[in-house]
């Protein structure tokens, strides 16, 4: 079984890999913040969720190919930044940072198994600047893009494929009138699956919270952010959804 003592220890590698990756965009001036997972455990544990494994970095869009290309010369030699560069079957939205010193498995994602890397990993999401009224539109026609990633790699069936893209065409035909009228009010729009996303006000000026024994950067008002994402995140969920993410972690 995956026990608690081994989701510590990949906490402790995670926390290693972020540092790593901290460090590096740090010395470059390139601005990250923490999110998610990551963030709810920064602001109720100051720390890992006891159960959680594994680790939400964001980039802004602007910054993103800057991110990446640096991260990939300047990682330690035991960790992969993993895209559609050094992946072939890559159908992701984002960047990975993956540990070569682990093997996961993950239920719960079957398919990132097809992946030729399976160490533990860190997430490296980008989040645009848009005005708010397109933010339906701009989660649309990413969702349909990483649909297309999907079916050409053969993760998702024909038939599955065209329900998902009539419904994404659906929106994206009803949401260009909003386009041709962009609103005034920005916001910094997040992953295509979720309705998350951050006022500017909400995210700037970033600032330290305590992690482990380290500090990240994250939003200015973290609550507007996890309260969307979570509802009353500052309550625990019940035992029985405090589930890792990984099914089991072998180090190598």
């Amino acid at each position: 079984m995956y026990t608690q003592i081994e989701v510590r220890k990949v906490q402790q590698r995670l926390l290693a890999m972020a540092k790593a990756i901290k460090e590096i965009l740090e010395k470059h001036n390139i601005p990250y913040f923490i999110t998610y997972g990551t963030l709810l455990g920064a602001v109720r544990h100051k720390g890992f969720i006891p159960w959680d494994d594994d680790f939400d970095f964001y980039l802004l869009d602007e910054y993103y190919k800057e991110a990446i290309d640096v991260l990939r010369r300047e990682l330690p030699h035991d960790m992969f930044l993993e895209n559609e560069d050094s992946e072939p079957l890559f159908f992701h939205g984002w960047a990975h940072v993956k540990d070569l010193n682990s093997v996961a498995s993950c239920d719960l994602y079957p398919q990132d198994g097809q992946y030729a890397h399976h160490g533990i990993s860190v997430d490296l999401y980008h989040t645009k600047r848009i005005p708010a009224n397109t933010e339906r539109l701009y989660r649309a026609e990413e969702n349909l893009a990483y649909q297309k990633r999907k079916l050409k790699h053969g993760f998702i069936s024909d038939v599955d494929y065209k329900q998902k893209e009539s419904e994404l065409l659906q929106i994206i035909a009803e949401e260009q009138v909003n386009a041709e009228n962009p609103s005034d009010e920005e916001i910094y729009a997040f992953k295509i699956f979720y309705d998350d996303r951050l006022f500017v006000d909400e995210l700037f000026p970033l600032k330290q919270y305590q992690f482990e024994d380290t500090t990240f950067l994250g939003p200015n008002k973290p609550e507007a952010l996890l309260s969307r994402c979570y509802g009353d995140f500052m309550k625990l969920p019940p035992e029985e959804k405090r589930k890792p993410h990984y099914s089991d972690v072998i180090f190598k």
